[in-house]
């Protein structure tokens, strides 16, 4: 019974210093269409700058799914993102500079966004007589940080820092 304990208590150990892999010095690439910079980990801090699809960052420092990073293409600027609109994956965009990765246009970038690809959406067009004007309108609507702040705290559905 000592063995199988000796074994157990072993296989924990090694387990339990597995870790997920640290991001911090690695070089990444803006995986979403764009991101906001923030100043701190709150969804509510200030904006530093926006950030576009393939931009390269460097990761400074981990705070749970937040990571600071130094914006490669502006060095003198730090600031919080999450780390899910990060990818290790190289990326560059049609017309911009740089080479050497997977690239895409505006255009495939914002179809790939609804989930089509040109060809796709041709297709379904082509198949159906659905009108995605409202949709499009939908998609261009934005609620100003500080708008959706107040209304968050006054509603008492917000309690958490800024």
């Amino acid at each position: 019974m000592k063995r199988y304990g000796l074994f157990i208590l072993l296989g924990l150990t090694i387990c339990g210093g597995v870790q997920a892999q640290s991001l911090v010095g690695r070089t990444m690439y803006v995986a979403v269409k764009s991101v906001e910079l923030r100043s701190a980990t709150g969804v509510f801090s200030e904006i530093l700058g926006v950030l576009e699809y393939g931009e390269q960052v460097t990761v400074l420092k981990e705070n749970g799914r937040w990571v600071e990073i130094r914006w490669a293409q502006r060095a003198s600027i730090t600031g919080w993102m999450t780390s899910a609109s990060l990818t290790t994956k190289r990326i560059t965009v049609a017309g911009r500079q740089g080479g050497g990765g997977t690239s895409a246009s505006a255009n495939e970038l914002a179809l790939a966004g609804k989930g089509f690809s040109e060809e796709v959406e041709r297709s379904y067009r082509a198949e159906t007589a659905l009108d995605f004007s409202l949709i499009d309108a939908m998609e261009e609507e934005s609620v100003a940080h500080e708008e959706l702040f107040e209304f968050l705290t006054e509603g008492h559905l917000f309690l958490g820092d800024r």
